[in-house]
């Protein structure tokens, strides 16, 4: 399958486009709930084909799709990605293929997804929904650069599109020491997963990043103690949420360990640790939601870095990675996906790494459950991101009422 690859020109200028993007269809989440924008534009490999109004089979593949979309809704991935494989023998159209890139998300399978993303934005160069998801894929799996290209090809073919616009306008906000999104308009456009499981209401807080524990029981959570009395809720990357309680709280590194009343999935992924605390200038990975104005579903973003020294003043440890402003917490691994620490929640200047030693004083049984890896190779980038998709949760707490 080859990867689309458009020429690349020029940056072309970016105009202004919030009111074109407000009542624009982008979320996959819309999408998959029955939005209906994206059918506006059928397109199909084949060449001999006339469109989907003009097809017999087309009121099955509309069942399909339905189909798909009920399944997803109720955090079915395997039933959904069933019926959009039907729909997709049927006629390999656009609207079907975003549906599957959905479906393979939400089942935790993201180096699929992006293969497949891959081909869905070169198949259908002029769908627009296509390429931007694309980019947004790659940029949250640190290849902020290649998406970037890739949206300003688009823009040659597309100029003025909303959505490519729009994805450009985000995708800074994913780069080390960006600031956060204010604008929730703006953030809306980012795609995601489909929220399913606990309702969460509109007027709640994202707060930070975690890290699920225990099979998706537990979770390590930045969380002072005057926020532990509101509602709390915890999402994945794969869009289950989940009502949580304080179980217990470390005042002094602003964490606490939360219970799940439902537990969320971690499909294929197993959560291991390091032997032992990581050295100052060994590679890793650390993976945070970014800062958002509103309490949608997200997807994590990765971020690279080599670790800082340990300070001999307070005896912290710089993280060495750097992370757009504003997120809190978050988990961190090594080249071979070991758990080696947290994000600690920093309140200014550089964030800290809380190391193994820390949390395993701190947390007893539920840092020695997690079993140890003793040899670990380095893995690719997008094994990373998939085996961490579903284990960082994002915090979601009560907020003011409008």
């Amino acid at each position: 399958m080859k990867k689309y690859r458009p020429p690349l020109d020029g940056k072309r200028a970016v105009s202004s486009w919030k009111p074109k993007v407000a009542g624009l269809f982008f979320s996959l989440a819309t999408f998959v709930c029955g939005g209906t924008q994206a059918h506006q534009h059928p397109h199909q490999h084949s060449q001999g084909q006339q469109g989907h109004a003009q097809s017999p089979s087309e009121p099955e593949r509309q069942a399909l799709l339905q189909a798909a979309r009920t399944a997803l809704a109720a955090g079915d991935s395997d039933t959904a990605q069933r019926r959009l494989d039907a729909a997709a023998m049927i006629s390999h159209a656009a609207d079907t293929e975003l549906l599957l890139l959905q479906a393979q998300m939400q089942a935790g399978e993201y180096r699929s997804a992006l293969m497949f993303a891959s081909h869905t934005a070169g198949a259908h160069i002029h769908e627009p929904e296509a390429l931007a998801l694309y980019a947004w894929m790659l940029a949250l799996g640190e290849q902020r650069a290649e998406a970037m290209r890739m949206l300003e090809a688009g823009l040659k073919r597309l100029p003025n599109e909303p959505a490519l616009l729009a994805t450009q306008q985000q995708l800074p906000r994913a780069e080390p020491m960006a600031q956060a999104e204010s604008d929730p308009v703006a953030a809306s456009i980012r795609p995601g997963p489909l929220a399913v499981g606990a309702p969460v209401p509109s007027h709640a807080l994202a707060l930070g990043s975690g890290l699920l524990l225990d099979g998706g029981r537990l979770a390590l959570v930045p969380l002072a103690p005057s926020q532990a009395a509101t509602q709390l809720w915890l999402r994945n990357g794969l869009g289950h949420t989940s009502t949580a309680h304080l179980l217990q709280s470390f005042d002094s590194l602003g964490l606490a360990l939360l219970s799940l009343d439902t537990p969320l999935p971690i499909a294929q992924s197993k959560l291991a640790r390091a032997p032992r605390d990581a050295f100052a200038g060994s590679p890793a990975t650390a993976f945070a939601y970014l800062a958002t104005p509103s309490a949608q579903a997200a997807w994590p973003a990765m971020h690279r870095g080599f670790l800082g020294r340990i300070s001999a003043a307070n005896n912290q440890q710089a993280l060495g990675v750097e992370l757009p402003l504003a997120p809190r917490g978050g988990p961190v691994f090594d080249q071979a996906g070991r758990w080696i620490g947290l994000v600690l929640p920093n309140q200014d200047g550089e964030p800290k790494l809380l190391p193994l030693s820390v949390l395993q004083a701190q947390l007893g049984a539920s840092f020695t459950d997690v079993p140890v890896l003793q040899q670990g190779l380095p893995i690719a980038l997008d094994q990373q991101y998939e085996q961490a998709l579903p284990l960082t949760v994002q915090l979601l707490i009560e907020g003011k009422r409008l």
